[in-house]
Order: C-alpha cells, then structure tokens, then sequence
C-alpha cells in the first residue's frame, strides 16, 4: 500500500480533519504521515475552542526536516485540508512543489477547505492562497458546492454546469461533495477523465462533523489501490455511508465502522 503525507487540523475529541482523514487511509491500509496546521481539543460545536496553530516557519522547518532525510522519494501520495494561514499555504505548496519533482505523477489530494452554506469559515487571504497555490498543484480535488461556486468564480443551474466548472478547476479528478440536495438525499458529483458521474446517497439528519474530510481520505485511498475514479468513488460512498448510518445521533463519527472497509 502506499505512504501518504497529510497536512491538516487534527482535533483531540471527535473525528474531523486528520483525526478522520488518517483512519480512512489506515482502514485501508496505507501508511498516514501526519502534519497538523492546527491542534483543537475538540471539534468545533462539541468542547471548548482550544486552539494552537502551528506557525507557518514551524511547519517550514518539519517539512525541511522530512526533506533533508530523504523521504519524499519514499512517499505516494499528498493530502491536504485546512490552513489557518496564507503563509502555512504557501509553505505547504513549496513542499509539494518539490516532492512533484522528486516523484513525478505523484497523487496530491487537495481538500480545500474553505467554508459552506454560503460563506467563507477562514480568512479570505488564505482561502486566495489555497486557490492561487495548492489548487494548481493538486490532481485530485474535493471541494463542497459552496467551494467549487466560490474557487472558479461561478454559478450554477445544474449538475452540468457544476461540471463544466469543475473540469476548468484543474485537477483531472473532483469530486463536488453536496452537490445537489434535496430532503431525502444528497448527491455527489464526479469529474474523471471526460466522465461526469452522480451518486445520491441518503440525507441523514444528526450527524456529527468530518463526514467530508473522511470521505476526501477514502478517495485516496481507494484511488491509492489503483481503483479507477468511478470505481473508488463507490466504493469511498458505500463506505461513508456505513459510518454515517452508525453515527446519527452521537456526538462524533463511529468510525469503528471503518472495519468494514474493503476493496471495490
């Protein structure tokens, strides 16, 4: 399986950011090397906003670290999720930057996390810099609705406009999360190769944050085992879907549900 560095928040209580992006790549067998952006001691809405950002020249200098030992040549893939900062954006851009040049045609899963339901949930300047920086780096993409309409400038009417907007992103995969909703289901929308795909799962109320950064941690990790897009798209949802069946209700996602995880 392969080894995948991932740059995110991680929380201590609940599963959002790296506490449920790194068990999705676990569940599915692959090595998760770990960089938090930003320590919280609880998921945002569950505890108390303790909060600890990693500064940018920190997170610099664990990147050199990695570098000077020689292990972006070990490494097959990169994620990344949340920065606190235009700065950490950058920083984590130029490290890509190179590991691409160390490993030509390495997959890098950009999670853009941005904002929902109509608004940014970080500063403007580092939602610029993950567009401006990370989205041109990135061959893989996983942004919500709110995302995709705010990175490419656009609106939609439909599916097919949302697909033409994704296909002009960049990356030769996205994959729109919350695409279109209604009250029974909510639908995400593939990108691949000249394919627009939609699967509809179902609308489940009561469930707790990270749905979306265990699903961008899935994707990779079936697109990892060398599963094609529409491949590892079902197989990401069946498995979402599993935890979220098992979590409505509770204070954080089941992800002993994860246990079922298995190749498409």
């Amino acid at each position: 399986m392969g080894r995948v560095l991932a740059i995110s928040s991680h929380v201590v209580r609940g599963h959002v950011g790296l506490a449920a992006t790194v068990p999705a790549l676990q569940a599915l067998g692959h090595e998760a090397w770990a960089l938090p952006t930003v320590v919280l001691a609880s998921r945002p809405g569950l505890g108390r906003m303790v909060r600890h950002e990693l500064p940018a020249s920190d997170l610099a200098a664990v990147l050199a670290a990695l570098e000077a030992d020689g292990c972006w040549q070990s490494l097959d893939a990169v994620f990344t999720g949340y920065f606190a900062s235009p700065a950490s954006a950058l920083v984590a851009a130029q490290a890509i930057a190179g590991i691409k040049a160390a490993r030509p045609g390495l997959p890098v899963l950009v999670d853009p996390i941005l904002g929902d339901a109509g608004r940014l949930y970080i500063a403007q300047a580092t939602a610029e810099a993950i567009r401006d920086t990370l989205i041109p780096l990135a061959t893989i993409a996983t942004p919500n609705l709110f995302e995709l309409a705010w990175l490419t400038g656009e609106t939609f009417r439909g599916l097919d406009d949302m697909a033409r907007a994704a296909e002009r992103l960049g990356p030769a995969v996205v994959a729109v999360t919350s695409a279109s909703e209604t009250a029974a289901s909510l639908a995400t929308l593939l990108v691949a190769g000249g394919a627009r795909i939609a699967r509809s799962t179902p609308r489940r109320a009561g469930i707790p944050n990270g749905a979306g950064d265990l699903f961008a941690g899935l994707l990779l990790g079936h697109l990892l085992r060398a599963h094609r897009p529409e491949a590892a798209l079902d197989a990401s949802l069946a498995a979402l879907e599993r935890v979220l069946a098992a979590s409505a209700g509770r204070d954080v996602l089941d992800l002993a549900a994860l246990g079922g995880v298995a190749p498409a």
